[in-house]
């Protein structure tokens, strides 16, 4: 009898933290752009907003009350990247780092501890919320590394039961996948992919992530530094410290799966 392999863990682009310096404004921007965005109100020392696209969205991110926000079940599951944040919304904004949704975020711990790797498991169930989220967060990796997640219930039951209306609004345009400027691109995409536990793909600086994949070239930012944009006319333009640009702007970079 032949035995069927294992489930794969199913990865997949779920979002991405832009740090800002105001949510509100940002969120202005990224609607001028074409990018419809949304803010929320504040929690536990903590606002963010997004461009909700459908399971995907771009999260604006920003720290309104320090002392609440660093009591807080985020403040402190974020104090390892708190020093970066701090940097990055000092100079006017940017990317943060990228959130991969995979199916057992728990099986997905358990594989990155075999592999050797730091990885802190947590989970967050915010007091009279219907939905629950499990993260897990590796230390001592390339600062534009992604966290894994899995939501109770799932994300398309969140899409359409919990979220209200009006806030999935993806505009004339998709996100395509993301830019990640990096010393060694060929090695960050070689690196990235096996931590997805993704087959090598077309190209040796792309990993074709479901649903955004992830580009690299060369610099020395060592850091996400653009929204690729499909469909419609994307937009040119820096906003907060992230560019958004079309996919076919970026020279040599091919179309992900999305």
């Amino acid at each position: 009898m032949t035995l069927e392999p294992p489930l794969p863990e199913q990865p997949e682009f779920d979002h991405l933290v832009h740090c800002v310096p105001d949510v509100e404004s940002a969120a202005r921007a990224y609607t001028r752009a074409g990018l419809p965005a949304h803010a929320n109100p504040e929690y536990l020392g903590y606002r963010n907003g997004a461009w909700r696209l459908d399971t995907r969205y771009i999260e604006l991110s920003s720290v309104v009350d320090r002392a609440a926000f660093l009591d807080s079940p985020y403040g402190r599951a974020m104090r390892g990247w708190q020093p970066r944040y701090d940097a990055l919304v000092a100079r006017g904004g940017g990317a943060l780092n990228f959130c991969v949704h995979v199916d057992d975020v728990g099986a997905t711990t358990r594989r990155l501890r075999a592999e050797g790797r730091t990885v802190e498991l947590l989970t967050f169930a915010p007091e009279g919320s219907p939905v629950s989220f499990r993260e897990a967060i590796l230390r001592d990796v390339p600062p534009w590394a992604p966290f894994f997640v899995t939501y109770t219930p799932d994300r398309r039951t969140i899409l359409t039961r919990y979220t209200a209306p009006g806030r999935v609004n993806r505009g004339p345009h998709d996100l395509a996948g993301i830019l990640i400027e990096t010393p060694d691109p060929v090695a960050s995409a070689a690196w990235l992919g096996g931590l997805l536990s993704l087959e090598p793909g077309g190209s040796a600086t792309v990993v074709e992530l479901p649903l955004g994949a992830v580009h690299f070239t060369e610099g020395d930012a060592d850091a996400i530094t653009a929204l690729l944009l499909s469909e419609g006319a994307p937009p040119t333009a820096v906003i907060d410290g992230l560019a958004v640009r079309p996919l076919g702007s970026v020279p040599s970079l091919s179309s992900p799966s999305v």
